[in-house]
């Protein structure tokens, strides 16, 4: 035993094959992790890209002064990745190295008016029709919501709003990568006067992004 312990050449011997081990380690561990970075930095700039780029679209359609319409195709991608849609946010997930997801949460700063299933209108060419049905005006500028029911489409139109952004919070809208996204900005006009037209000095417009796939 004696002898043992004093035999400092292996102690030594020991302690440098442990610090060799331990060097190793990190190496591997250092080449691994940043094979992980590597790999995930292109993709999440990627879809970063994505998401920066279906934003700007609805925030170009709010600042338009009259009713629109465009079409946005999500790319094609070597790579599948998925999308939902809530009003307040979207939200890209693809998956990343080593079974890990790489999350896009982009803020949108326009809150879309989306539709919940089976709706009774989902573009505004079926809007104004249902309004036109049910309040007996149309809501376009030339057939404005009446005095006697603007309070009443105000508030139908707070109770589909409300309902959408807790649903859809809960529950993100899917949307289909491989579809055409329709975005609309669309105008209700209120006859606040009675007098059975829109003016722009008397009367009242409210303004909507509406966002759906057929």
């Amino acid at each position: 035993m004696l002898r043992f312990i004093r035999d400092t050449h292996g102690v030594m011997g020991l302690t440098l094959s442990q610090i060799g081990l331990f060097v190793a380690t990190g190496i591997l561990l250092a080449a691994v992790c940043s094979f992980i970075f590597l790999n995930s930095f292109p993709k999440k700039a990627d879809l970063e890209n994505i998401a920066s780029g279906f934003s700007t679209i609805i925030e170009g359609m709010d600042t338009r002064f009259y009713e629109n319409k465009t079409v946005f195709w999500f790319p094609d991608k070597s790579y599948e990745y998925s999308v939902g849609l809530s009003t307040g946010y979207l939200t890209i997930e693809s998956d990343g190295p080593i079974e890990d997801v790489i999350s896009i949460k982009h803020r949108l700063l326009k809150k879309p008016l989306l539709r919940e299933s089976n709706p009774d209108w989902i573009n505004s060419s079926d809007l104004h029709r249902f309004l036109k049905v049910k309040y007996g005006c149309s809501g376009n500028e030339s057939d404005p919501i009446n005095q006697s029911n603007v309070q009443n489409v105000k508030d139908y139109i707070d109770s589909v709003v409300e309902s959408a952004n807790t649903s859809f919070a809960l529950d993100p809208l899917k949307i289909d990568v491989n579809k055409p996204v329709h975005i609309e900005k669309i105008y209700l006009f209120y006859d606040s006067d009675d007098n059975g037209s829109w003016s722009k000095k008397n009367d009242e417009k409210q303004s909507y992004i509406l966002i759906y796939q057929k």
